[in-house]
């Protein structure tokens, strides 16, 4: 009885050449340069914001009326950012998985990958930014606003910023 075995090389060295192209690169997730990362980083750590006689004018003037010991005002951290990576860590490993399958298939190649991983990564962020209630607005901002409970969204334009860069 005789066995013959055919392997196809090309294919393996396609995948191993895959494999080494993904080596030492990564996927960056987040809000890029510009006036959305400034609020992005506000939201995202917190800040304290001093009360200057203009603000305080302002404010007076649009029905918030400071103590006159009031010398900074509070935004509370909201990390949409780290929580909403770290709450999409399950479904980016499933995706990851299922992308590396098909990679092993021939079908995706290395920036296929990377390209797949960031817009779940990205797309996670942006669901869980959306999804935040807390800590709430101030009444003085939901007034203003609308009434749109979600203390990350205004015009939208910060969330809808949230993108991906494979390094």
């Amino acid at each position: 009885m005789k066995i013959h075995v055919k392997s196809n090389t090309k294919a393996l060295n396609k995948f191993i050449a895959s494999i080494k192209d993904l080596d030492g690169r990564a996927v960056k997730a987040g809000v890029p340069d510009g006036e959305q990362a400034w609020l992005a980083g506000i939201h995202e750590f917190g800040v304290n914001i001093a009360v200057t006689p203009k603000m305080r004018a302002w404010l007076h003037a649009n029905g918030l009326h400071l103590s006159p010991n009031t010398t900074s005002i509070h935004i509370p951290e909201r990390s949409f950012l780290r929580n909403g990576f770290d709450a999409s860590r399950g479904e980016v490993k499933k995706q990851a998985e299922r992308a590396l399958k098909m990679l092993s298939n021939g079908v995706f190649d290395a920036d296929d990958v990377l390209e797949l991983i960031g817009k779940v990564l990205a797309g996670q962020i942006k669901t869980y930014a959306r999804n935040l209630r807390s800590p709430a607005k101030h009444p003085f901002t939901l007034e203003r606003n609308g009434g749109k409970a979600n203390p990350l969204v205004d015009t939208g334009d910060m969330i809808n910023s949230i993108t991906f860069e494979v390094e």
